[in-house]
């Protein structure tokens, strides 16, 4: 018998490989500030740090001595630059960011040039600090001059720390964006005091 051709019919096979789930987008109903905050079930690593408000009242401000401590630094920041990886500007008016630079380390010579470079740029940035804690913040702080009490918002609930102010939103914060914009809630100032003279302002973000 001569051979023929026979036309095998394909038999599918089942499996139980899933495809990939597409992730949800929510382009579409996108709406600015007004992204549903993501619930977290851990502890919250400072909850030391979170703000309270406890019935406390301090001494009216009297004139404290001021030492600019910026006008000792070199001009050209070469302490503080000594041990920076890289060094640039964000625009030519204002921010500048610094790597390399371990702020709970400095010499004094290194902070007598932070303080210039403050008060020549404005702003400065510093990321990735590992070892600067609260409590190295504020000794950096006091180099500077005697540390501020912000009166009008919540401190720390450790205790010893009145003079740190803390800007916090967490899950359980009331939503007041209808009220304000983000920038204000950003943050809060007080109005100048005559016996305050404001030098410089260390900000840390935590999560």
């Amino acid at each position: 018998m001569a051979p023929g051709l026979v036309e095998t019919h394909y038999q599918p096979t089942t499996t139980s490989t899933s495809l990939p789930t597409a992730k949800t987008s929510n382009v579409d109903s996108y709406v600015p500030g007004r992204t549903i905050v993501k619930k977290h079930a851990i502890p919250y690593k400072y909850e030391d740090l979170r703000p309270h408000f406890p019935n406390i009242t301090w001494p009216a401000y009297t004139e404290i001595p001021y030492a600019d401590k910026g006008q000792l630094g070199d001009p050209n920041f070469k302490n503080l630059f000594a041990s920076a990886t890289d060094v640039f500007d964000y625009n030519p008016k204002i921010g500048t960011e610094v790597h390399g630079v371990d702020l709970a380390n400095l010499t004094d010579t290194q902070k007598n040039d932070l303080a210039r470079l403050i008060a020549t740029r404005g702003v400065v940035f510093f990321r990735n600090q590992k070892n600067f804690s609260i409590d190295e913040q504020r000794e950096l702080g006091k180099y500077f001059g005697e540390l501020h009490k912000h009166a009008t918002t919540g401190v720390p609930k450790r205790e010893g720390l009145e003079d740190v102010h803390v800007i916090y939103t967490g899950e359980e914060s009331p939503d007041l964006r209808a009220l304000f914009t983000p920038s204000f809630l950003w943050h809060s100032d007080v109005r100048l005091h005559q016996h305050v003279r404001h030098s410089i302002e260390f900000i840390n973000t935590i999560r």
